[in-house]
């Protein structure tokens, strides 16, 4: 059975997007929008991110976006409030901003190494931190990882290691 706007109605829903501008966070913000979910995107390439705004607004939908790095933290927290303030209590995060890049472990430095743990954990709990306060009862926080919070590839370790943490 496919999954379609019918029979999963999101109307009157918020949901949160973190790297929105492209990729899985995108297709997400869209489904979203597509099942009646007014939408919060955030991404901090601001050259990708308007057309997405864009998208959102044409199917419907209320957006509030904005060109954010979730690594930072006060930032984090003063774009939820203005998203709650805006749209409404918060029902849904996803927690989609990450990345990393192919070192192996004894040539990754400590500030390589810190921009991992930023950059894929850390996310993760600035959101987490600045958001469920205001989210509504029974709102729903999706965290999505990879196949590498199970094994660590070569070259992948920190990223795994923090891919596991989130999971």
């Amino acid at each position: 059975m496919d999954v379609t706007p019918d029979l999963m109605d999101l109307r009157g829903r918020v949901a949160v997007v973190t790297g929105a501008a492209q990729g899985i966070g995108e297709a997400t913000a869209r489904a979203l929008a597509a099942f009646g979910a007014d939408v919060a995107i955030c991404d901090n390439q601001a050259d990708k991110l308007p057309a997405v705004h864009d998208a959102l607004v044409a199917a419907g939908r209320r957006v509030h976006s904005a060109v954010l790095d979730v690594r930072d933290e006060p930032g984090v927290g003063e774009w939820l409030a203005a998203v709650a303030a805006e749209l409404g209590p918060i029902d849904i995060i996803v927690n989609n901003a990450g990345g990393g890049f192919h070192a192996l472990y004894e040539n990754v430095s400590p500030k390589g190494e810190g921009v991992l743990i930023a950059e894929n954990f850390g996310t993760v709990a600035n959101c987490v931190r600045h958001g469920v306060p205001l989210m509504n009862d029974g709102g729903a926080i999706v965290n999505v990882t990879s196949v590498e919070a199970y094994h660590a590839a070569p070259g992948f370790a920190v990223y795994s290691a923090m891919k596991s943490a989130v999971e």
